[in-house]
């Protein structure tokens, strides 16, 4: 299978690249077998991420991947960020080698990981009478 031009351009120009100072979310994956990691940074303004970057080290498509859920991302509410599969993100990259498919996975659960972080921090606490 040939590499998509929307993985590549992707790969080779990746978007939201770099740490980001103070997030309000940070979350981490790795993948066990073949060692990629991502590490997802959120900035959220009333509930909703207004800037996604990202930290990724691994195969060309972990890097792709994670460019793209940068953008797919903003704008959208925290709470609908669980809805984001790795599917989706193989079917907007146009396709992913058996062999690669990981990299769709390691991104969304980084993705889930700072979204639980965030929401941990900033879920206001219930008071009980």
């Amino acid at each position: 299978m040939r590499y998509s031009d929307a993985l590549i351009d992707h790969f080779r120009a990746p978007r939201n690249v770099g740490m980001m100072r103070s997030p309000d979310g940070v979350g981490e994956s790795q993948d066990p077998t073949c060692g990629d990691l991502a590490r997802f940074y959120l900035r959220v303004t009333d509930g909703r991420v207004v800037e996604a970057r990202f930290q990724t080290y691994g195969c060309g498509p972990s890097i792709a991947a994670s460019s793209l859920v940068t953008e797919l991302v903003r704008d959208r509410p925290v709470e609908d960020l669980g809805e984001l599969t790795p599917g989706a993100v193989e079917r907007a990259l146009g396709g992913l080698p058996a062999d690669r498919r990981h990299a769709a996975t390691l991104v969304i659960e980084a993705l889930r990981a700072a979204a639980a972080h965030y929401r941990q921090t900033y879920t206001p606490e219930v008071s009980r009478v």
